[in-house]
């Protein structure tokens, strides 16, 4: 039992980072690519989770050897650099909140049958959630996502390993019969789900805030760094295993019945709920929701306190004003949840259009981040051993794949 406590003080930041990757990526997108394509889409999960190690791990890596966050060092690269970061999470943060908080609507709606609309029930979400940041601050993340993690986790694997005992393999697919390269349709689903496996590449920024917040802005310690790469690779291989996971449920599951996810946020609730009692048995029907459930609002949480905790961030690296950290911080979060609410009750028509349209964002900006984190990589990272050389190495190898596959989205929608 010590040695599990002793573990467990070891993982924050890295299964904060979890929390917030286990959400959209893995309950909606991966579920819905095995249901779709069978299993012929993990080569890509694979692959997506693989070239962004690099830039992934500069969050936790940099503040862990300089002291500070990677907004600090877009700003060291030029403020141009920091601001368009800046403007990009400005521009994405109301839609990737509304898609996020839907789902958690949704499956909120499933557990308990409220007569209220799913957008009103998304911004009581989204208040509660600020309310608790507001008042727990960083602490309440750290001590909360790393058992609704676990608990999931425990959840998934147990459900995957049930549904493959009754499984017909010869239903399974990996040699790309179900997905055709030449279709409009599935090229851009696929780009969909990269651009948050396993998580958008702007997290990089957020978990740097996160481990200088559990680092309480102390100068970096060689134990500091070492405890913190292992926290990092433990949160992010156990999301690039239980994004195959969900996948494999999909595939399992759905797949060989043709079924289509639903575009309305509780019918898709309830589809997701099936899929994973259908691998359990009917008594876990309510244990799942629940897990499910506690999944999507760690993962709003963990939203909700990233996006104005890099504004506030930004603001102070722009007028120097520390003192001023928490009513930023509080200005930041209330402007969020107001924009997310007006995006919900403006434009919302379909849950699963407005997950990939938010999806598809983050994956056109994927080479702008990853470039910026890999120059703050080469200058203030990168030692002359096979390990970083390996690692700029992918770095460059992912720049080329990523701007690839956008200029192809820009070549399909003009």
């Amino acid at each position: 039992m010590n040695k599990i406590k002793k573990c467990l003080k070891i993982l924050g930041p890295g299964l904060v980072y979890a929390g917030a990757a286990i959400g959209v990526s893995h309950l909606v997108q991966s579920t819905r690519a095995g249901a779709l394509y069978s299993f012929e889409l993990v080569i890509f999960i694979l692959i997506a989770n693989f070239l962004k190690l690099p830039f992934l791990e500069m969050g936790t890596r940099y503040p862990n050897v300089k002291g500070k966050s990677l907004l600090n060092g877009y700003k060291e690269l030029g403020n141009i650099y920091l601001y368009l970061f800046l403007a990009i999470e400005v521009l994405t943060m109301f839609i990737i909140m509304a898609a996020i908080s839907i789902v958690t609507a949704g499956i909120t709606l499933l557990l308990f049958p409220i007569e209220i609309s799913p957008v009103v029930m998304a911004s009581a979400l989204m208040g509660i959630s600020a309310v608790i940041l507001v008042i727990g601050k960083y602490t309440i993340l750290d001590k909360a996502v790393k058992y609704i993690v676990i608990t999931l986790s425990i959840a998934t694997i147990s459900a995957l390993t049930i549904s493959l005992t009754n499984f017909d393999f010869s239903y399974a697919s990996v040699a790309f019969e179900k997905f055709s390269f030449g279709s409009t349709t599935d090229l851009l689903f696929l780009m969909a789900l990269i651009g948050w496996m396993p998580a958008p590449i702007d997290i990089s920024a957020w978990q740097s805030l996160w481990t200088c917040e559990r680092n309480e802005w102390k100068p970096a310690s060689p134990q500091c760094h070492k405890e913190g790469m292992i926290d990092f690779y433990v949160g992010y291989i156990g999301t690039a295993f239980l994004a195959i996971c969900f996948l494999g449920l999909g595939a399992v599951v759905m797949n060989p019945t043709g079924e289509a996810f639903s575009g309305s946020a509780v019918q898709f609730s309830g589809q997701l709920v099936e899929l994973f009692s259908s691998g359990l048995g009917a008594w876990s029907k309510m244990l799942i929701g629940f897990a499910c459930l506690a999944t999507m609002v760690s993962t709003t949480m963990t939203c909700c306190d990233a996006f104005p905790r890099v504004l506030s961030r930004g603001i102070i690296l722009y007028n120097g004003k520390e003192e001023k950290k928490d009513f930023y911080y509080l200005i930041s979060i209330i402007v969020l949840v107001i924009g997310t609410f007006l995006v919900l009750a403006l434009f919302l028509e379909n849950m699963r259009a407005m997950v990939d349209f938010a999806t598809i964002i983050s994956f056109l900006v994927t080479p702008f981040i990853g470039w910026l984190n890999w120059r703050i990589f080469k200058k203030h990272i990168y030692k002359k051993t096979k390990y970083f050389k390996i690692l700029d190495k992918v770095s460059i190898g992912s720049l080329i794949f990523f701007s690839g596959f956008v200029i192809l989205f820009l070549f399909l929608k003009i």
